[in-house]
């Protein structure tokens, strides 16, 4: 009897489970909302791809519905969609396709529109409809700055390429030494006179500012004197020009130059009244030194800033590394010209000059007009150019991670520096940051390329001034090389290389002994 109750109730259980399942498939397959809750709608679209049924319909990130249905229509995509019947949507609504994530998955914001206009019914048609948005618009743009990038770096590499073009690097290097040299000495030099000035204004302003607090009713009263002086000058050159005038026919031709210099006198003394009631009402600069008590406190301020941007200059650190890569699959090597530009330690600027063996791959479409017999009207030709390429990024440090964004090699890009809180004492220093993991993410717009290229690096400091790196380059491509030169032009790629890095007062050390070419 034993031996058939465990059959019969292994039976059982894989009938539950199948019911179960069927249960299961069948709520999926009806989907989330009924047809009493909810309205049915659609919506023309110029691109659907990363919309998928079930896909999601929120307002202000709530969901509100799903996309039950996707069909083609000539040259558009016609989106069916269900929504709460209870949120209203009316004529005027609007509904955009946003990105979820970078993976390609895509949702619907919907916006429903406002009271005055008509609700729509099932059946009806949203027809705002705006088909990109967030990294898709980013990535129109990188395309735009990508070519006008090419453009620069394929002018550069025409100048620099080739011996006299490495002359023309190791010349621009030494000259940027001996001006960070120069500009620092400058600084230097300037600070002292800089300290000496701001200490004679903070000097000059104090005593300023101690003479009119202290000096204030004297100031009043010398004011108060000389208008007394200038109207009692004026009575007596009143009673003067009276005398004068009764005699003019006896003494005309005598005192005719007398009366000119009256005149003058006359009118200086007007001048002087009129300046000491505007230095007693506070008019002009003169005035405003002796009434305004607060002008003291706006010359101090001002030396404050004067000396917070002069000490923003001497603390400004520049490194210059170089340092190559060689990649296995490739067989060539990749070098690497970096300037950094340090103003606070949590922060700083990357700028490089990158000769990659892989080159620049960009697409082109050749139109054949009038066609010819055999051939497709438009082609595609893919085009690997070898050029010099640029970065420039900023970068923000949270503690031991590291932030960066702006141009990789010619592209935009994004990337993020891991350092682990291991440091080793070597030569009577303590060496900080000797491991980091390093991921750059860029070639995001890139044709050619099925994936972006994403790169993950390994740094280890073995001493100062010297650092080596092994790593994985290209890692979601899979390998591809060009079908004419047999150039490995994406795809995943193993290197291994080597930098020397010098901050400038290294390359003030150093710079004596270095050979001119």
């Amino acid at each position: 009897m034993k031996k058939l109750v465990t059959p019969f109730r292994v039976g059982l259980l894989v009938l539950a489970a199948g019911g179960v399942l069927f249960f299961f498939l069948t709520f999926v397959k009806k989907g989330g909302m009924s047809k009493e809750e909810s309205v049915l709608l659609n919506a023309s679209f110029r691109d659907a791809s990363g919309l998928t049924r079930r896909s999601r319909v929120q307002i202000a990130g709530i969901p509100v519905g799903e996309i039950t249905d996707i069909k083609l229509e000539g040259v558009r995509a016609r989106v069916y969609l269900r929504v709460k019947r209870e949120i209203g949507v009316r004529q005027n609504a609007s509904i955009s396709k946003r990105s979820e994530s970078l993976l390609g998955d895509y949702m619907l914001d919907l916006t429903p529109g406002t009271e005055e206009a008509k609700v729509l019914d099932d059946g009806g048609e949203i027809t705002k409809v705006v088909d990109a948005q967030g990294m898709e618009q980013i990535f129109g743009s990188l395309t735009t700055i990508t070519a006008d990038i090419q453009a620069v770096t394929g002018a550069l590499r025409n100048v620099l390429g080739g011996a006299q073009g490495q002359g023309s690097l190791e010349s621009i290097v030494q000259n940027l030494v001996k001006l960070t040299e120069a500009v620092e000495r400058t600084i230097r030099e300037s600070a002292v006179k800089l300290d000496s000035i701001l200490a004679n204004v903070d000097a000059v302003s104090g005593d300023v500012r101690r003479l009119t607090e202290r000096e204030q009713n004297s100031v009043g009263n010398i004011v108060g004197n000389i208008e007394g002086i200038s109207k009692d000058v004026r009575d007596v050159m009143a009673s003067v020009k009276k005398v004068i005038g009764e005699n003019e026919g006896d003494v005309k031709g005598s005192v005719a130059g007398l009366k000119d210099t009256l005149a003058k006198l006359d009118r200086t003394m007007a001048n002087i009244e009129d300046v000491t009631n505007k230095v007693k009402q506070g008019e002009g600069a003169i005035g405003a030194l002796v009434s305004d008590q607060k002008l003291g406190q706006k010359v101090s301020d001002t030396v404050e800033d004067i000396a917070d941007y002069a000490g923003k200059l001497t603390n400004l650190e520049v490194e210059v590394g170089v340092k190559a890569d060689y990649a296995l699959n490739q067989g060539n090597s990749k070098t690497f010209l970096e300037i950094r530009l340090t103003p606070k330690p949590d922060k700083y600027y990357l700028l490089e000059a990158v000769d990659d063996p892989r080159g620049s791959v960009s697409t082109t479409y050749v139109q054949s007009n009038p066609p010819t017999s055999g051939n497709p009207v438009t082609q595609k030709q893919t085009i690997t150019t070898q050029s010099i390429k640029f970065s420039a990024q900023f970068a923000k440090r949270y503690s031991f991670l590291t932030l960066r964004f702006g141009i990789i090699e010619s592209t935009g890009g994004i990337g993020a520096d891991f350092t682990l809180p291991i440091k080793f004492f070597y030569s009577s220093r303590w060496i900080e940051d000797a491991f980091a993991v390093k991921v750059d993410a860029f070639n995001f717009s890139i044709e050619a390329l099925r994936f972006p290229r994403l790169r993950a690096t390994v740094r280890f400091i073995p001493f100062e001034h010297v650092y080596v790196h092994v790593g994985v380059d290209d890692i979601l491509n899979t390998p591809n090389r060009d079908s004419l030169s047999n150039q490995y032009v994406s795809g995943r790629d193993f290197f291994f290389g080597a930098g020397v890095y010098f901050t400038d007062s290294d390359l003030k050390s150093i710079l004596p002994v270095v050979p001119k070419p």
